[in-house]
Order: C-alpha cells, then structure tokens, then sequence
C-alpha cells in the first residue's frame, strides 16, 4: 500500500474532511478502488492492514480553498468523522503511475549509498518534509559514525541505480554532518 495522505480536518456536517495530501494528484483517489484508512501510527506500506485499519469507498472529492475534500460512504456525518481525524489514508501500489524516472518511497529502502565511489550508508526511509521535498533518512557506515543523517533530496545531489541498489550521492560539503542523530 502506498501512503495518500492525511484526514487533516473534519469539514462541515456531512462527514467531509479537508485532506492533507502526499501524493501528486489527489483527484485520481476518485472511483479508486481498495483504499483503506488506518489510524496515523499504522505503516501499511511494510505491513498489512489488521483492526482497527478499515477498507472505505470515496463518496465524493471536492477542492475546497485549493484543498481536497472527501468523503468515504462508511462516514456518514459529522459525529462519526471526528473519530477519524488525524488517520491516514492509504491506496493499493497498483493503482499509482510512475512517469519514466520516477521511483516509489519503499524502492529506496536499504539502497546503499556512495560518495566519491565509497560506501558511507544505507537508506532507512524517505520522509515527507515540511518544504515539500523528501528527507531521505539514512543509517550513517562511515568509519568511526553511528546514528543516522537526514539529507534533503534535491535531485542534483542525487543519482539512483535501482537494479543495483546502490545511491549516488553528491553533497555539498559537511552536509552529513550537519544533521548528527546518536552518533
């Protein structure tokens, strides 16, 4: 399962919810089928989905003020909508479209990384950030180093071998230790 986005806020009475979206083109979750809404701390993208995760169908999407509004046919109103604030919404990996050259968050996952043609780490995660760029979390190998670095991806730093898992990277200098987490 792949992560949509967020229920960011209960709107109006009829059980909609303004969407905080991570995905590019949040219209396309209209008529999608298997989406599921899972409580915030739930990963469906390396798990699946148990109680209380719940299978819901999109009974309408709308912009609201330049945001996505939905509605899912299992929440009724008001009263049932505020119960699933803040839980994420999740879509089937089939239903998404990669253009050539794009890549999936979970095909980064434990791709080694090289500077200079020296192995210095390996991907944990990416991570949604707040600029609107991902974070690409990564467990720090170099020699003498633990812990793990959060490098912003800008494209130009970055050059990915998917076939041979390995990451490419080319900081600006002292990059990695900016941002030191338990080393």
């Amino acid at each position: 399962m792949l992560l949509a986005g967020h229920l960011a806020k209960v709107q109006g009475l009829k059980g909609e919810f303004l969407f905080h979206s991570v995905m590019d083109e949040p219209d396309r979750l209209e008529g999608m089928a298997g989406l599921v809404l899972a409580p915030p701390q739930m990963d469906l993208e390396h798990g699946e989905a148990a109680s209380p995760a719940r299978p819901v169908k999109l009974r309408s999407f709308r912009w609201h003020q330049d945001r996505p509004c939905l509605a899912f046919a299992e929440v009724p109103d008001r009263t049932a909508a505020e119960t699933l604030k803040g839980w994420a919404l999740w879509m089937p990996e089939a239903a998404a479209t990669l253009s050539e050259g794009e890549t999936f968050r979970h095909q980064w996952i434990g791709c080694e990384v090289f500077i200079g043609g020296r192995k210095v780490g390996e991907v944990l995660r990416l991570d949604p950030g707040p600029a609107g760029y991902d974070m690409v979390v990564m467990r720090d190998l170099r020699p003498g180093r633990t812990g793990q670095r959060d490098i912003p991806y800008i494209k130009a730093w970055w050059t990915l071998d998917l076939p041979n898992r390995r990451l490419d990277l080319d900081p600006p200098e002292g990059l990695l230790d900016v941002n030191q987490v338990g080393s």
